[in-house]
């Protein structure tokens, strides 16, 4: 959960930093869309703590709570000389790495789900994941103005 909460942190220090009207639109949106997988699973917790159930058991989700805060590492936020020189490019893709990495988390977190529950919320989670990278490489692939959109060629120099 503090993954998410620092996403959204560090998406909307991000949009603080672009210029470009789209890119900051773009990084409040997944701002607001990390503030919902932190509301999904806060939601979550609160039901298996009181005994309500939920996709994982209490058992489980003590153990995965365990297994994720035994790794220790939070999302890194650039330094503040690293946002001085970043252009609007270079941040979107620190968003997007942070998305690739969210995507392999989630993937990862369902391979070891104890059911097809977990492994169901999981792989939805992943999935959002995905679509915040695609949607972020569509953006840089816009500003960047490198002949793609959405990884489709616009134009071409061959004949």
């Amino acid at each position: 959960m503090d993954r998410e909460k620092d996403a959204a942190a560090l998406y909307l220090r991000l949009a603080g930093a672009v210029a470009d009207p789209r890119g900051k639109n773009v990084l409040i949106h997944l701002a607001s869309d990390e503030l919902g997988h932190l509301d999904k699973l806060e939601r979550h917790l609160i039901a298996v703590l009181s005994g309500k159930g939920g996709v994982l058991s209490g058992a489980d989700l003590a153990g995965a709570m365990a297994a994720r805060l035994a790794e220790g590492q939070a999302i890194a936020f650039p330094a503040e000389a690293d946002f001085a020189r970043a252009d609007e490019v270079r941040i979107l893709e620190l968003a997007l790495d942070r998305e690739l990495e969210a995507n392999r988390m989630y993937v990862e977190m369902a391979k070891s789900a104890a059911s097809e529950a977990d492994r169901e919320m999981f792989l939805a989670l992943a999935g959002e994941e995905d679509l915040h990278a695609r949607i972020l490489r569509a953006e840089v692939d816009s500003i960047g103005r490198n002949g793609f959109w959405f990884d489709m060629q616009e134009f071409t120099m061959e004949q």
